[in-house]
């Protein structure tokens, strides 16, 4: 199969299979104890259909590499690991210090460990925290679909190209009432959200070129953006993570740049050097 085809063949059953699980939920009437199931069941859209794709190419090499992939820990390195558990971390450290010197108050950041009391606990919400999202997804979006897509596009199109998608693909969540996307609604939060996605596909992208194309640093730093994600932001608060986020990003991008046929150009066509 081709790569184009391959793309669109992913992208539509991906869609298809979450956006049916999500639309059912939203035309028929869900008891509470099917609702986490079916929510999580079509999160695992775009991470199932890369299974079926992988395994049904009959190609032994591709299998086995789209596994270790996912499972092996030393292709990302010690540290690239460190930056995985600390930038989304440092990204909210910095956000709520502008916030400080900006007169807001400060979160009670015991929030994020609420209800952590004891081993159970604490094992429930790293399932939870782990399925509902990075395993759910990330098989997909970086293990699958980001390779043709930076092939064809370069690294900043094809992470804005998947970023792209993937803010579609979570619209339905945005009408089920009781979820988070429910609660975000379609102002200002929504907008603010919808840029993290962009920012979080270019950081995926970096840390993933640079941990050969490990699909488990993916599932890791989806973690951790969850995890590391600000609570109960107003109108200033967004922007100022907004502002946050895209600072993170500018020199990721200027160094995809640096060197590049493209900046030799606009060096020479201005006398630039």
């Amino acid at each position: 199969m081709k790569t184009a085809k391959k793309t669109r063949t992913f992208l539509s059953l991906s869609f298809l299979f979450s956006w049916l699980v999500w639309g059912g939920m939203l035309m028929f009437p869900i008891s509470a104890q099917f609702f986490i199931p079916l929510l999580f069941l079509g999160a695992f859209g775009p991470s199932l259909v890369a299974i079926y794709m992988v395994q049904t190419s009959r190609d032994s090499r591709v299998i086995k590499g789209f596994w270790l992939r996912v499972v092996d820990i030393r292709r990302i390195g010690w540290k690239w690991l460190l930056l995985i558990f600390l930038i989304f971390p440092l990204i909210l450290l910095v956000g709520y210090s502008f916030l400080f010197l900006l007169g807001e108050e400060l979160p009670n950041f015991s929030s994020y460990f609420s209800g952590l009391v004891d081993f159970e606990a604490v094992a429930f919400f790293l399932i939870f925290m782990m399925l509902g999202g990075p395993l759910a997804e990330e098989l997909g979006w970086r293990g699958y679909i980001l390779d043709p897509l930076q092939e064809k596009w370069g690294r900043l199109g094809g992470s804005i190209m998947v970023g792209s998608f993937w803010v579609l693909w979570h619209l339905p969540l945005f009408f089920i009432e009781g979820t988070s996307q429910f609660e975000k609604g379609f102002g200002i939060t929504f907008w603010s959200w919808a840029l993290q996605i962009m920012v979080l596909s270019v950081i995926f992208t970096w840390v993933y070129n640079h941990t050969q194309k490990s699909i488990l640093a993916a599932v890791l730093l989806h973690f951790m953006a969850n995890f590391a994600y600000p609570l109960d932001l107003d109108v200033k608060g967004e922007v100022v993570f907004s502002l946050v986020r895209l600072l993170v990003t500018l020199p990721i991008i200027l160094s995809w740049y640096k060197g590049s046929p493209a900046k030799e150009k606009i060096v020479a066509r201005f006398n630039l050097s």
